[in-house]
């Protein structure tokens, strides 16, 4: 079995360079020059949010991680997640095949409705973070009751006295 020479040496034809120029804003490279698209090191994680009438649930697909290199904030409406992939390379060797590296990670989401902070829960579970995100009480809907009138007159609600 051979291995495929150019899938070991970066940039190795102009089809690769292309493929690689036009993406580099979305790879972590490390640098931040104009060159790679103003990159600035940082990696973005996938994510999918749904939104509930109690609040919301984010989940970021994001392997490798273990809890110390987990790091969520809650402020206002903003989650933000951030860390580091990290990973062991064993002594001596020398890579054949790399498609990925240690990385670090940092992403931002404004959800747009008030967020109840001490509530915020995160689980980390087969490479997907989960976290639910309670809407703060005052950005929650509320079901108004309806209350019937008596007689002809409406009730004065709004402070105006009923007409006779």
């Amino acid at each position: 079995m051979s291995t495929d020479q150019s899938r070991t040496r970066p940039q190795s034809t102009a089809v690769d360079r292309l493929f690689l120029d036009a993406l580099a804003p979305y790879f972590a490279s490390g640098t931040s020059d104009a060159a790679n698209g103003g990159n600035t090191g940082f990696q973005s994680l996938p994510v999918n949010v749904w939104e509930t009438g109690e609040g919301y649930e984010a989940t970021f697909l994001a392997p490798g991680l273990d809890q110390q290199s987990i790091n969520v904030t809650v402020q206002d409406d903003t989650l933000a997640i951030e860390g580091e992939l990290r990973f062991e390379v064993p002594e001596g060797a020398k890579a054949v095949w790399q498609e990925f590296g240690p990385a670090t990670f940092r992403r931002s989401i404004r959800l747009g409705a008030g967020i109840d902070s001490t509530k915020v829960e995160a689980l980390y579970q087969n490479g997907l973070l989960t976290l639910r995100v309670p809407k703060a009480e005052h950005a929650r809907p509320r079901h108004i009751q309806v209350q019937m009138g008596q007689g002809e007159a409406a009730p004065d609600l709004i402070g105006v006295p009923a007409s006779t």
